[in-house]
């Protein structure tokens, strides 16, 4: 084991600290390789700088607490930034960055990294790090995982929006989850921390916020996610042809009634009659923050075609801009996922927020599900009242995100 040496043999105040937290159910079990490795410490001799590595399991509160602990103390010997890398989905970034703030750690202090172990990698593939894992994440002697570090060291830390979403329910509403075990799934309340039934849903973003469609059949892919990113894509096509084909699509259009930003700029109001309305078949409102969405490779915003004459920048994650679009009927959200057919959606804004989204009122005997998802994180409300959308006060102070250089 050429690569690994030990801990005494280098200063510690000469050191570069990585944590790295891996979620063992990520990657087809792949990033369960880093756990195995499981030390107090790794030191590793890379490109003539000494680098010391943690490892903590993200899924375990055992293993988040740790890692954020070490964190902290490592904060408290040194003024150099900590790198912190995850190797999990899009949203395991923001499990961290929630958990760093939980704990009082001042994130300005911390570089973030995410490492593509999820089904759609939207963040990672952004940021450079690709769609999959490398095919060699440890290798012998160790040298896979110190071409890794190596990577990380020469990564370059660039800010990120990242947006806040609140979203209440009325007061006999409520929000439900998919919570798979392994006789099948069951649905599950959203509870806040007393373990009461949630009327306020809150959660940070990297890449979008939508509602409808898209986030239907995502919530039936989590019905039956597998270990296996081949089989969860191939699972993810079936739940979208039988959610497109095979059942009805509802219209949005009845569900929400406007969309605000800044208090007053009317983006579209369905109460009224007027040029303002949304098309009476839409399927998906989408707010975006990403070059690219649910798994694709192409820009969605950018191909989108626009409602009105305005004229729209190109998405760029770090401008303090969100992007809003929708898509119609049964068949668009399909049809932009084939390679040559994208461009199915419509532009309806670009904007700093903060933005509100009012939900049309429903009968106390309606269970109307509204389904929603952020991040990939697949949800629904019922008798949802309104989501508000703004720049997080972490992002304004600056949230520093390693992106990797191409050589």
């Amino acid at each position: 084991m050429d690569s690994l040496i030990s801990a005494d043999k280098v200063k510690l105040s000469t050191k570069k600290k990585i944590i790295l937290f891996a979620n063992p159910l990520s990657g087809s079990n792949q990033a369960r390789k880093y756990l195995q490795l499981y030390s107090k410490a790794l030191a590793f001799e890379v490109e003539n700088s000494a680098v010391k590595l943690y490892i903590y399991e993200l899924t375990s509160d055992k293993g988040r607490r740790e890692g954020t602990q070490k964190i902290a103390s490592l904060m408290s010997k040194t003024d150099e930034k900590i790198r912190v890398v995850v190797a999990g989905g899009d949203g395991s970034l923001i499990w961290i960055i929630e958990e760093l703030l939980r704990s009082e750690i001042d994130i300005k202090k911390v570089d973030l990294g995410i490492l593509p172990f999820g089904t759609g990698n939207d963040l990672s593939c952004m940021l450079g790090w690709g769609r999959s894992p490398m095919s060699h994440l440890i290798g012998n002697s160790l040298e896979g995982l110190k071409n890794s570090i190596q990577t990380w060291m020469e990564a370059t830390p660039q800010n990120l929006d990242i947006w806040s979403i609140e979203i209440d329910v009325e007061e006999n509403g409520y929000f439900q989850k998919i919570s798979k075990h392994v006789h099948g799934f069951e649905r599950k309340n959203i509870t806040d921390d007393n373990g009461n039934i949630s009327k306020s849903y809150q959660r940070l973003m990297t890449n979008y916020f939508s509602i409808g469609l898209d986030a239907r059949i995502g919530l039936g892919f989590d019905k039956r996610r597998s270990k296996k990113k081949c089989f969860n894509k191939c699972i993810y096509v079936w739940e979208g042809f039988k959610k497109m084909c095979c059942l009805r699509v509802p219209k949005l259009k009845t569900m929400v009634n406007s969309f605000i930003e800044a208090e007053n700029k009317v983006i579209f109001d369905n109460s009224a009659p007027g040029e303002t309305n949304l098309p009476r078949n839409t399927s998906v409102f989408l707010m975006l923050n990403s070059r690219t969405y649910a798994g694709q490779d192409h820009y969605v915003w950018d191909k989108a075609k626009s409602k009105s004459n305005s004229t729209f920048q190109p998405q760029n994650p770090r401008d303090g801009l969100l992007e809003s679009m929708y898509f119609r009927g049964n068949f668009d959200l399909g049809l932009e996922q084939v390679p040559g057919l994208g461009g199915r959606a419509t532009k309806l804004n670009q904007g700093a927020g903060p933005f509100v989204l009012n939900f049309a009122p429903m009968d106390d005997e309606e269970e109307v599900r509204v389904y929603m998802q952020i991040d990939g994180e697949y949800f629904y409300a019922v008798r949802p009242k309104q989501a508000r959308v703004s720049l997080s006060n972490i992002s304004k102070e600056g949230v520093s995100i390693l992106v990797r250089q191409k050589k």
